[in-house]
């Protein structure tokens, strides 16, 4: 088996990049998707990739994290060596560090258990080492997840024979997007599961990030789009209505902002994905 980080970068980002990577191992390798961002096309990469041959480098032109995201896993695709490789791919972000048995123990995990096809791990915050949101005790079903638990791609692990089924991030979500700027998992996740895919909360550590995320600005006109978009691409649509109404009443109460002004730019975001 073999195991593929797929690291999102931006920019300067590309320098943290070297700071992720652990000593080569066996069946390890890494690509790298950077949005240079205008800078010069022999900036860092060269110079801070040199010497390792585990590590691929795709440059993309734009933004959009979805479409750097779907370019990594269009590039590790490429590099397996015959359409039936049994690979894991790790989904990953420039301010991410591993545990040293990290990437051992996602491969162990999925050798284990033939059926899983999406795992979800976990991460501490690396700012204080503690948990930043609530996790299950023990492995469970993503269909059945506590409401407390919200998913983060840096979590997300899954095997390569889903992506060659054609499971890829939707590009109108996602930071970079031309309307929206988030959701990106849950609605990868609703696809995964909708397709009847075996996904797993297992929480056990694999590393620390940087906790804060785009959806944390939960006023943001943007977030609150991307909310109702992934409510109306998520819930059944007697759903949707309601919840709308639900989290501009709570927000409203939350953060004392107008809940209509809050509903308005939840129903864009639904109109938008519709």
């Amino acid at each position: 088996m073999r195991l593929f980080v797929l690291i999102s970068t931006m920019g300067n980002g590309i320098r943290q990049v070297p700071a992720m990577l652990l000593p080569p191992q066996e069946g390890v390798a890494y690509v790298v998707v950077w949005q240079n961002d205008g800078m010069p096309a022999d900036s860092p990469d060269e110079l801070l990739l040199r010497g390792r041959a585990d590590v691929h480098l795709a440059t993309m032109q734009g933004v959009g994290l979805c479409r750097s995201r779907n370019l990594a896993i269009a590039t590790a695709l490429g590099l397996l060596e015959h359409a039936l490789e049994d690979a894991v791919f790790l989904i990953a972000d420039d301010d991410e560090r591993f545990r040293p048995d990290a990437f051992r123990h996602i491969m162990a995990t999925y050798a284990q258990h033939k059926k899983l096809d999406m795992a979800l791990f976990r991460l501490r915050s690396s700012a204080d080492n503690t948990y930043f949101k609530p996790y299950p005790d023990g492995w469970v079903s993503y269909k059945n997840r506590p409401r407390s638990y919200y998913p983060c791609s840096w979590e997300m692990t899954m095997r390569s024979r889903v992506c060659q089924a054609g499971l890829r991030f939707d590009e109108r979500f996602g930071l970079g997007a031309e309307k929206l700027c988030a959701g990106e998992e849950d609605v990868l996740l609703a696809d995964a599961v909708g397709h009847g895919l075996r996904v797993y909360i297992i929480p056990e550590d694999i590393g620390v990030t940087d906790p804060h995320t785009t959806g944390d600005r939960v006023l943001d006109a943007k977030v609150l789009h991307s909310k109702g978009a992934v409510y109306a691409y998520t819930l059944p649509s007697w759903q949707v209505l309601l919840r709308c109404v639900r989290e501009s009443l709570s927000l409203s109460i939350r953060h004392k902002a107008n809940a209509m002004h809050l509903f308005r730019n939840l129903w864009y975001g639904v109109k938008y994905i519709r």
